[in-house]
């Protein structure tokens, strides 16, 4: 697949996301929104991994293993919200570690033959019969009906990746689940699924960071993606408390020396194009990825249309159209009643007249500025 096709492929994403939700964004004084358009289904938080930068990592080292799996929607509650998004939409299955759950695979088989689906795994429990099974599920080229896209999270060469994880023998574990996944693509004769590498840029991997465009060649992956760490899932009661009520002050925002930061992109950018991989960057300027690390951002450069078109549910049911409110539960209610309920339109009102202290750094929210700002 080349180079110039996987960024058509991603600017077409981005493009039926701003214009699906022009409309509303736009006219709808009320916040009132279309049927989501992009579903993210948080299987579980069960992880057998403990990356040192995960978001769940209290959830993780505080919860005894034999209630953290307590409350999870059942497979037939899990399949109720699937047949309530649309046909055209699109899947993400999310964790956590998905594979964990031992109907993962009857799950992403039920979502894949009604529409696009699309899953994040840390790779290390994939094996030969799943590897078989999802190129099964696959279409033969993206935007067809099934699993198109699998993201493998890794953070840098097996011993720092493996320290990171703090799990001896994981990137290999990775690496040997990309294999299976290669070799039943090639003897189908299918480009998908696809497979993006993500990793985290954190203080901890900036040194790196030039190296996963090899990594990422080495392993077969389509595209390198990288994300910022963010810290919003610290904040206590996060869905509890109005969002306004937080302030940047209540984050423990990552850091990183600019110029570390700086030499370590333009390096990753010149071994992404020697090795013909494409990278893709947080949705903002270098200088404004800089910005973040170093001083933070201005929020008011940047706006969201995430809640106008993607839909979060929790483990438990939960739905947000943000991590930071949730709106309702699908225990309770549908999620075609939930998507416009009173809840779901006041943050889309709020939203619409700016975003909040803590919103930098997700991946959801995208730069709007003029540039013009002076370098920090």
């Amino acid at each position: 697949m080349s180079y110039n096709y996987q960024w058509l492929m991603q600017w077409s994403y981005d493009a039926v996301q701003r214009l699906y939700s022009e409309a509303p964004y736009r006219l709808s004084r009320s916040g009132r929104a279309f049927p989501a358009w992009h579903y993210f289904l948080e299987l579980t938080r069960r992880c057998n991994l403990r990356c040192m930068m995960c978001q769940y990592s209290t959830f993780l080292e505080g919860v005894p293993g034999a209630e953290q799996k307590e409350g999870e929607l059942t497979t037939e509650e899990w399949k109720s919200v699937i047949r309530q998004t649309g046909r055209m939409s699109f899947l993400t299955f999310t964790g956590g570690e998905p594979l964990l759950r031992k109907d993962f695979p009857e799950l992403l088989e039920y979502a894949s033959l009604r529409t696009r689906t699309h899953l994040v795994t840390n790779a290390t429990l994939l094996n030969d019969a799943m590897a078989a099974a999802f190129v099964r599920l696959a279409p033969r080229r993206t935007g067809g009906r099934g699993l198109n896209f699998i993201g493998v999270s890794l953070e840098g060469p097996p011993a720092f990746h493996d320290e990171i994880r703090r799990q001896a023998g994981a990137f290999d574990k990775a690496a040997a689940g990309l294999a299976l996944l290669r070799e039943h693509r090639a003897r189908a004769k299918k480009h998908c699924p696809l497979v993006h590498i993500t990793s985290v840029i954190q203080q901890r991997n900036v040194e790196v960071l030039p190296e996963m465009p090899r990594i990422t060649a080495e392993l077969g992956g389509d595209v390198l993606n990288f994300v910022t760490e963010t810290r919003m899932h610290d904040l206590p009661g996060l869905d509890e408390r109005p969002p306004g009520r937080w302030r940047a002050e209540d984050l423990d925002w990552p850091r990183i020396p600019r110029d570390d930061l700086q030499r370590a992109l333009e390096k990753t950018e010149d071994e992404a194009r020697r090795h013909g991989i494409e990278l893709r960057l947080p949705r903002m300027p270098s200088e404004e990825l800089l910005r973040y690390y170093s001083t933070g951002v201005d929020v008011q450069d940047y706006q969201c249309r995430n809640p106008w078109n993607t839909i979060f549910v929790g483990r438990k049911g939960d739905v947000y159209p943000c991590w930071l409110m949730k709106i309702g539960n699908v225990r309770e209610q549908s999620l075609k009643t939930i998507w416009n309920a009173e809840k779901a339109k006041g943050f889309r009102r709020a939203c619409r007249s700016g975003l909040f202290p803590v919103c930098p750094g997700c991946c959801h929210i995208e730069y709007h500025g003029n540039g013009t700002r002076k370098t920090d």
